[in-house]
Order: C-alpha cells, then sequence, then structure tokens
C-alpha cells in the first residue's frame, strides 16, 4: 500500500474497473454492504473475495491492514473498511434513493436506527464467538449480558418509530440483524413479544437485497 492508502501497482486497470469487496458469506456485516449495493443497483459492478482472516502474512493483509472484513477496494484503488463506511461511500455512487439522508432530522434518525441494530448485531456476534470456546471456558455472565441487550433494543425499536421512516441504513442493518437471531438463535422467539418489528421484518426480508444475500 502507497501513501496514498492505495492498492499497489500490480492491480491492472482491467482488475480496477471493478470494485472488490472481501467478505465472508455468513457475516452481517459484509452482508449490509451486499444490500447496500444491491437497493443502490450497483451490486454488479462488485466482484467479491473470500479471505483469509488468521494469517497476517497473507495478500489481504498487505491490501487492508486491518486484516478485518468487509473491506473494499473502489475502482480507483483505495481501501475502504469497516461495514457502515464502506455503505456510506456505496451509496455516494447510487444515483437513485439514498439510504444515508442529507436531511439533518433524516439522516440523524436514519443513523440512530443504524446504531440500535448494530449494537444487536455486535450482541450476536459476541454470544456466538462465546459459544465457540469450550462450555467450561465459556462466560455465561457474559453471554446473559449480551442476551438482554438484545432484547433491551428491540424492546426499544419496538417503542419507537424509526422502522416506519422511507427506507435508509439503519432498516438495512436491522434486517441483517433479526435475519442473525433466527440464524443462530432460532429457539428464542423475539416476534411474540415485538409484533411491529415482526411484521416489518416479514416484508423487509422478502427484499431482493435480502434474498439474494443470503447465505445457506
Amino acid at each position: 500500500m502507497n501513501q496514498a492508502g492505495r492498492v499497489a501497482p500490480e492491480y491492472n486497470e482491467k482488475e480496477r474497473s471493478r470494485m472488490k469487496l472481501y467478505f465472508k458469506p455468513t457475516s452481517p456485516y459484509a452482508r449490509k454492504v451486499r444490500v447496500v449495493a444491491v437497493e443502490a443497483g450497483l451490486i454488479y459492478r462488485i466482484t467479491t473475495d473470500e479471505p483469509p482472516l488468521r494469517d497476517a502474512s497473507t495478500e489481504f493483509w498487505r491490501v487492508n491492514p486491518t486484516g478485518m472484513i468487509p473491506a473494499l477496494i473502489t475502482d480507483d484503488g483505495d481501501v475502504v473498511v469497516e461495514s457502515n463506511v464502506i455503505c456510506e461511500y456505496i451509496d455516494t455512487l447510487n444515483l437513485g434513493h439514498k439510504l444515508f439522508p442529507s436531511v439533518p432530522v433524516q439522516r440523524w434518525r436514519a443513523l440512530k436506527l443504524n446504531s440500535l441494530a448494530d449494537s444487536v448485531i455486535g450482541a450476536h456476534v459476541t454470544r456466538v464467538r462465546e459459544n465457540w470456546r469450550p462450555e467450561a471456558t465459556r462466560d455465561a455472565k457474559m453471554i446473559e449480558l449480551e442476551k438482554n441487550r438484545v432484547t433491551s433494543v428491540l424492546d426499544a425499536l419496538e417503542a419507537d418509530d424509526l422502522i416506519d421512516d422511507p427506507l435508509n441504513i439503519g432498516h438495512v442493518t436491522l434486517g441483517c440483524a433479526l435475519s442473525v437471531s433466527d440464524r443462530r438463535f432460532p429457539k428464542e422467539d423475539w416476534r411474540s413479544s415485538h409484533p411491529r418489528l415482526a411484521k416489518w421484518y416479514e416484508a423487509f426480508n422478502k427484499r431482493e437485497s435480502m434474498t439474494s444475500t443470503y447465505a445457506e
């Protein structure tokens, strides 16, 4: 990577004619990016690669110093990391309905919903990683805390009207978060105590952007 933060010269012009997304199919953070790309009508401009994440000597770590996904290489060879930043970058290329509103009040509400939904994803990821540990070494208090965090956020969203706003980045993140709930914790019934969210999610989950990015 050069001083301007660009990919090394061996990336030729043909490769740079399309953006490249480093991702894992089941990562909710990477899925956010792909959903935004579909909603923006730009998914056709993005190629994907599934890099190794646990070896700092690989080419991926040379391209992306964080070694984390998602990471996007733009048409110009710039490297963009962190899902929210990547989503906003893609949205700047969107000629249609913007998922990051420019009107201050609308933008604030979109970012508020996004941050709340992101906390649900974060809680789920923490629980999943903790459950990967041998049972004897799992932090039961942490698992319960993160479970309660999810319930608390969903309770707040159920009572709020944020989901009634025009489509924005917060809806994308919430849809991905609730999908993780269903995938990773199918025995936990979040729907019965959150009927408004359940109804919203049922409709949102049928969007092409969601169905085309779901990984079995």
